[in-house]
């Protein structure tokens, strides 16, 4: 019986920490202003990886369980998955990406963000892929 009360202690501590995230939002555009509409952007540190994914209008809200819960206070490193063209069925074309290579991963993207104010909205810019060269 105080195994099962420990472990609800130790429920409630989970949930009340988790409560106090950073409701973290932003827009991903190409430097025309043009909104990249598919994909994720990830939030990632030494101990947690978040993400939020993109909408039409190129929008995001990251969240520790599902988009929009928060994450928390923290310093990140942040890139954007799964940016890709899709098909007329809608998938995803994984030979077509629609930013350049660099901004895919948190170690080469460049960006990072102290995440610590209650709210934060992050602005950011990728640029799209270079043309691939014709075979001769």
């Amino acid at each position: 019986m105080r195994l099962y009360f420990y472990f609800f202690v130790l429920i409630i501590f989970f949930i009340v920490g988790c409560s106090d995230n950073v409701h973290v939002s932003g827009r991903v555009t190409f430097s025309d202003g043009e909104p990249l509409d598919t994909g994720r952007v990830v939030f990632e540190n030494d101990k947690f990886y978040y993400y939020g994914n993109l909408t039409k209008d190129g929008t995001f809200n990251a969240g520790v369980f599902k988009d929009g819960t928060g994450i928390p206070r923290g310093k990140y490193r942040v890139a954007v998955e799964y940016a890709f063209a899709k098909d007329e069925n809608g998938q995803p074309i994984d030979t077509q990406p629609l930013i350049a290579e660099k901004h895919t991963n948190t170690k080469t993207s460049g960006l990072e963000y102290d995440i610590q104010k209650r709210t934060t909205d992050i602005n950011i810019t990728v640029e799209k892929p270079e043309p691939k060269k014709q075979k001769k």
